[in-house]
């Protein structure tokens, strides 16, 4: 059969036309390119940024310190060129400030302005101080330490300089300092003599506040000691006043007021007592109770682990000279007084008599009284002493008196 030469043309177009392939039409890539050159700016200064995109929808995310931001673009011109604003707060704050250009979720650039604070404008100088009482003699200090801050409240950047001004008596000083990593300090060393040093720093625009520092007096030295007395006799009712001299330290500063002294006090017996004060313009003094019997006392004050003072001796002599009593054998009465100090006073009222009764076996047993008008009486009860021999010892104000072979009736 003979095969018609059309036919086969016709076929052999449409099985190319069957195995062709159609390639598929993708969108176009966007771009975009930033016309603005400028990298660096002031706070506080007008900030846009321009670009030139194909792209009809696009927006900027913004971000810095503060957070993050989309910001919209300025309606066109009829040209492919886009503007954006940077307002506050992102304009007026300082450091490194990021953008990204986006159209359709898409991000077509990227990159980063430097954003500094503006020294021409010091609107703020923080300071701060500490220690603020320093001790005398040129080697201890306080820190001054000053945080500058422009309008908008940015730290200023690293080598900004600020002016340091610092005052004592008379005598004044400028010096300038630069600011490094956002801060400016200085080391204020004591000075000699004890009072106040002033310092405050300053720019052209403004001022901090003014800070004190005080200079008290080193470490105490050793000093003197007195005392003063109305009498001299153990009677155990005057007061006896301990009083130093004025303590200094070695730069001849008079130490602190209310710095804290203890009077230590070694009795006849070994018994320590102790009493202290509080210095006021440099002195201390302490105030303690005679003693009620004859004895000397050693005393010596101590700023503790920091000085102490001379040793004096202190000697208190008896307060009477007798003691007058009475023995009433039949009625068991032992009757004390009239007891009369040195000066032929009556005792003061409630000094204690003690009597000590020993039997002829050796017993004792001792008993105590305070005076009334300056008498007192025992009455030694049958109950209580048989009839018998015994001995008496009277003892006031550590003035003693002995009686032998005292005889209690029945």
């Amino acid at each position: 059969m003979k095969i018609n030469k059309a036919y086969i043309l016709i076929s052999g177009v449409l099985l190319l036309l069957g195995f062709t392939v159609i390639p598929n039409l993708q969108s176009k890539v966007q771009t975009a390119v930033l016309l603005t050159e400028q990298s660096e700016y002031t706070v506080g200064k007008p900030i846009s940024l321009s670009f030139n995109t194909e792209a009809k929808t696009t927006q900027l995310i913004v971000s810095n310190a503060l957070g993050t931001s989309i910001i919209q673009a300025e309606e066109r011109t009829g040209t492919d060129e886009i503007q954006f604003s940077i307002a506050e707060p992102f304009c007026t704050s300082s450091g490194v400030f990021n953008w990204t250009l986006i159209a359709k979720e898409q991000a077509l650039l990227n990159g980063k302005l430097q954003l500094n604070a503006d020294t021409t404008q010091i609107a703020k100088l923080e300071s701060y101080l500490g220690p603020q009482r320093i001790a005398a003699g040129g080697e201890d200090f306080a820190q001054f330490t000053i945080l500058p801050t422009d309008i908008y409240d940015n730290p200023l950047p690293d080598e900004t300089e600020i002016s340091l001004n610092t005052g004592y008596a008379s005598n004044s000083n400028v010096e300038t300092l630069e600011i490094q990593g956002f801060i400016s300090w200085k080391n204020v060393y004591s000075t000699l003599k004890s009072g106040r040093i002033f310092v405050a720093a300053h720019s052209d625009t403004t001022t901090s506040k003014l800070q004190t520092i005080y200079v008290d007096a080193n470490l105490a030295t050793d000093f003197n000691i007195d005392f003063e007395r109305p009498n001299t006799y153990a009677d155990a009712d005057q007061i006896t006043t301990l009083r130093t001299d004025v303590i200094k330290d070695r730069y001849n500063n008079t130490i602190p007021d209310a710095t804290l002294v203890n009077f230590v006090i070694k009795t006849k017996s070994g018994a320590i007592l102790q009493t202290s004060g509080n210095t006021i313009n440099g002195i201390a003094q302490a105030q303690i109770q005679h003693p009620a019997t004859p004895q000397n006392w050693m005393v010596t004050a101590y700023i503790t682990g920091i000085a102490k003072s001379n040793p004096i001796t202190i000697q208190y002599k008896p307060a009477l000279n007798d003691i007058p009593l009475i023995w009433d054998a039949t009625t068991r009465k032992l009757k004390i007084g009239p007891l009369n100090g040195i000066l032929g006073q009556t005792l003061p009222e409630g000094t204690v008599v003690s009597l000590k009764i020993k039997n002829k076996t050796g017993e004792t047993e001792t008993l105590t009284k305070k005076t009334e008008a300056g008498r007192v009486a025992f009455e030694l009860k049958k109950a209580f002493y048989p009839s018998g021999a015994y001995s008496l010892e009277i003892c006031v104000l550590g003035v003693s008196k002995n009686l032998e072979s005292v005889l209690f009736k029945s």
